[in-house]
């Protein structure tokens, strides 16, 4: 293994050993810069001699880290750093399960990150009409799903024609991180949308919504693509406000 130089992370840990103190080292080594993704770590003596503790505490540390998907075992070659794309879904999911947020926070963060998927999407379609009417046409089949639902007074079909118009939006966007996230905060708002459409008088006014967000995809550019996108949102947190204010 090729040494590096740089930093001083030969400090012992003086203080009673737990894993949690060998994380923090860990993750020192990890956002000092010293090793890329795809670089190989030292091994749990060479860790062990250096933090000056027992190889038990290391392993175990280094097994959570596999387990959140940051550092990945190949044997017998070593312990490699992860990139991002597989950080596991179950960390930001406990993240979010274990705050204190609100189902107003939930929603204001999916809409940060689809507002920006959608500007980049739309911004960079532009130009290219063959490829935005093949996006068009990816959300107009979830649109037409989302007609079929109300006419049939689907929720749960509704539900999820709604969930894949928007999870195609992010998808579009390029962001992994973006797309994992998405993923799990609907998962939390999933019984809050139910909600709203038990609520609702004319379930066809879902689709109604999202077809104008496809017609402006198509006619509006994206400055005025975008806008409507937002209104979108302005109309949810109408509908979530009794409840969604209510824990603020």
């Amino acid at each position: 293994m090729a040494q590096r130089d740089g930093g001083d992370f030969s400090e012992h840990i003086h203080q009673k050993t737990v894993v949690a103190q060998v994380m923090e080292k860990i993750k020192e080594l990890i956002t000092s810069g010293l090793y890329k993704v795809g670089d190989k770590i030292p091994t749990e003596q060479e860790l062990a001699e250096r933090f000056g503790i027992g190889r038990s505490s290391i392993r175990e540390a280094i097994k959570i880290f596999q387990y959140l998907g940051i550092l990945e075992s190949r044997v017998p070659k070593g312990t490699f750093l992860c990139g991002r794309s597989q950080i596991s879904t179950e960390a930001i999911a406990w993240a979010v399960l274990l705050g204190d947020d609100d189902m107003w926070e939930i929603l204001e963060l999916r809409q940060v990150i689809e507002e920006k998927a959608f500007l980049c999407v739309v911004s960079r379609l532009a130009g290219d009409r063959t490829a935005r009417e093949g996006f068009a046409r990816r959300l107009q089949e979830q649109v037409d799903e989302m007609r079929l639902a109300a006419e049939e007074h689907s929720i749960e079909r509704l539900n999820r024609a709604d969930y894949t118009f928007h999870a195609a939006i992010i998808e579009e966007g390029g962001n992994k991180l973006f797309r994992n996230i998405y993923g799990i905060l609907h998962s939390f708002m999933r019984e809050e949308i139910f909600k709203t459409y038990e609520a609702m008088e004319d379930l066809g006014e879902v689709s109604r919504d999202h077809q104008e967000i496809v017609d402006m995809v198509m006619r509006g550019g994206p400055e005025r693509a975008a806008a409507r996108h937002g209104a979108h949102f302005s109309r949810i947190k109408g509908l979530l406000a009794p409840d969604a204010k209510g824990k603020m």
